[in-house]
């Protein structure tokens, strides 16, 4: 299955990111330039040209490639992509080559029907840590193994997010390694930047953090043996957060 993009969205991406201070492509390659050679997937030039674009010859957009694919942290921030993350979006290309790098397909598949667990709440805001103190808003899942067993193996997330305004939709797959569930309990499980037990990386330049518009995010989590378990959230627009549960 072919990844779909949103071919509006994402040329203002790609604009921005050619107009990094002392990139030797301009954004007149956009036009159809005579001569250009800007790869383009789809009409749109992709991450690769664009991260030779940032780096030949240029002082200005050259710099820290943090994560090592190929595209400099500061081109990164413009793209969407992670700077942290070689594939951001988790579908196995890296984002140098994916031609859209913030869309991945679902890869999860299943076909046991038994439910061993169930996803109590999804939270996107208003989140609060284990002693009931406020944290950044970020994905977060409250899920209950509800067999007589743990469960430890093959864990792993899907989820989608899908601007309320633009109706851009950024879709991501996350393995979920030392994530495991004692019979019968409940843990939480996190997707954003922080580096602990039970946290999963978010890509911080995804709409979730840089955009205004509310989002609906839906999510689709499994484990190895056990039917997928869906549930969805909203996210508030910037500055019209509601206010707690």
């Amino acid at each position: 299955m072919q990844k779909t993009t949103t071919k509006g969205t994402d040329m203002k991406r790609w604009t921005a990111a050619l107009m990094i201070p002392g990139a030797l492509v301009t954004v007149l390659a956009l036009g159809g330039c005579a001569g250009s050679n800007v790869a383009k997937v789809g009409g749109n030039p992709t991450a690769s040209s664009i991260a030779t674009s940032a780096t030949t010859g240029s002082s200005g957009a050259s710099g820290a490639d943090s994560d090592g694919d190929g595209i400099p942290d500061s081109a990164e921030a413009l793209l969407g992509t992670d700077p942290q993350n070689p594939d951001t979006d988790g579908d196995g290309q890296t984002d140098k080559v994916d031609p859209a790098p913030l869309k991945a397909d679902s890869p999860i598949s299943e076909t046991s029907t038994t439910k061993g667990f169930k996803i109590d709440a999804v939270l996107a805001e208003n989140n609060v840590d284990s002693g009931g103190a406020a944290v950044d808003d970020h994905l977060e899942l409250t899920v209950t193994n509800t067999t007589n067993a743990d469960i430890t193996d093959g864990w792993d997330l899907y989820y989608t997010m899908t601007d309320q305004v633009t109706k851009e939709v950024q879709s991501f797959y996350l393995k979920l390694p030392g994530f495991s569930i004692k019979a019968g309990q409940t843990a939480h499980l996190h997707v954003d930047t922080k580096e602990q037990p039970g946290h999963f990386r978010a890509d911080p330049n995804t709409s979730f953090y840089k955009g205004q518009n509310a989002l609906v995010i839906e999510t689709t989590l499994h484990a190895s043996g056990f039917a997928p378990q869906t549930s969805s959230v909203k996210k508030d627009a910037a500055g019209a957060e509601a206010g707690g549960d």
